[in-house]
């Protein structure tokens, strides 16, 4: 019964042991249509398990925002198709103008369907009636739309078109014109990693030359494994054309969404790793403190040729000595956030001379110059009593 009873009160004294808490949560942030994210996602595994953190949770790093321009390509063709042509001809407008900033993104091979249908909305919605001779396409806002779907789709074929006199004639006019117009290339200089795509068509390597494109506007789009996309809208004209990408800005995981994982799962901090895809291949760290949010520690590591890396077992190594000891500090500071100073106690009085006060006479004075002897036979009391309490239970 004894034993029993010393084993409940080693369970309730070591209740703080078992509960506590991981310091440092890792977190892979894997880096989408990225051939060298596996190899990174290895070593990084291998890193933190020499250092003891278990196995890392993996977060995909999001897709930038889709830009509007096929949300409203959808909603005016719906408009369209529901005759309601002053409606689609508003929604189209702002389609062509969203894609006319954003150099066609989003719209992948729906640019040409998009100029079009606007043109066809804006005919039916002005009122514009087919006659013989058909002489022009009016109104001019039409006449606009339908040429740059002709110079970006490069003669494509809409179902409409066989329909209606008025799209019919207005579209086989356009072509014409279009085709009219004289040829040239362009080529497009990025980072040799990127992908070039023109006009929503099959991407590229960099550096990508375009021949035979008719002159005018035409959208280009440039996309590299873990960097945003960029694109734009370029006007060419006469017999060659250059474009030199600028370095776009790294996909990097962000921090709130780190915290979060790391705050569900109890840690004081998160370490992120993530492949950095720039002049070198490379494994960026950051150390991330969740009560704060603040950034602790950041390094980056190159990616090694081996499945282990030893310099970035040394890199999760000294960033997790960080947390440990912050951790620590945080343990053992009082509520003012500053440290505990550690514990001072008074030097024991004096011993007293011969013929002090006796207890019977001085009590309190007796207890001040007996004080650990009186603190002991206080100890001895009451661990005696709680001992006979517990004891007692057991026999019932």
């Amino acid at each position: 019964m004894v034993g029993r009873s010393l084993i409940i009160l080693c369970a309730v004294v070591m209740p703080a042991a078992a509960s506590a808490q991981p310091v440092t949560h890792p977190i892979w942030a894997s880096t989408p249509n990225a051939e060298w994210d596996a190899r990174a996602y290895a070593q990084f595994v291998a890193a933190v398990a020499e250092r003891g953190l278990g196995a890392p949770e993996i977060a995909v790093i999001p897709a930038p925002p889709a830009p509007p321009a096929a949300d409203l390509l959808a909603q005016g063709l719906a408009a369209l198709q529901a005759a309601a042509f002053e409606k689609a001809a508003a929604l189209l407008g702002d389609a062509a103008k969203a894609a006319l900033a954003a150099g066609g993104a989003g719209l992948g091979q729906g640019q040409a369907s998009l100029f079009f249908h606007q043109a066809v909305a804006i005919q039916l919605a002005s009122g514009t009636t087919y006659s013989e001779p058909f002489t022009a396409i009016t109104p001019p806002e039409a006449k606009t739309a339908y040429l740059r779907a002709a110079v970006l789709g490069g003669g494509e074929s809409f179902d409409e078109e066989a329909t209606q006199p008025l799209v019919e004639a207005s579209w086989r006019m356009a072509k014409t014109l279009a085709s009219d117009r004289p040829r040239t290339t362009l080529t497009v200089n990025a980072h040799p990693r990127a992908k070039v795509s023109v006009d929503g068509r099959e991407p590229q390597p960099s550096p990508a030359t375009f021949s035979s494109l008719t002159t005018g506007e035409h959208f280009v789009l440039v996309e590299e494994p873990g960097h945003l996309p960029w694109s734009t809208t370029v006007n060419i004209g006469g017999a060659a054309n250059h474009i030199d990408v600028p370095a776009t800005p790294f996909l990097v995981y962000e921090a709130a969404s780190a915290l979060d994982l790391a705050r569900a799962k109890g840690a004081g901090f998160a370490l992120v790793g993530q492949l950095h895809l720039g002049s070198k291949i490379e494994i960026d760290l950051r150390l991330l403190d969740v009560p704060t949010g603040s950034l602790r520690g950041t390094t980056a590591v190159a990616l090694a040729a081996s499945p282990e890396s030893p310099e970035l077992v040394t890199a999760v190594l000294r960033l997790d000595e960080i947390a440990s000891q912050t951790d620590l500090a945080r343990r053992t500071a009082g509520k003012d956030g500053r440290p505990r100073s550690p514990l001072s106690l008074a030097p024991p009085p004096s011993r007293a001379a011969e013929g002090g006060p006796e207890f019977s006479q001085d009590t309190q004075g007796w207890l001040r110059q007996h004080w650990p002897l009186a603190t002991a036979v206080g100890t001895a009391v009451g661990t005696a009593l709680a001992l006979g309490i517990v004891v007692a239970k057991d026999h019932r």
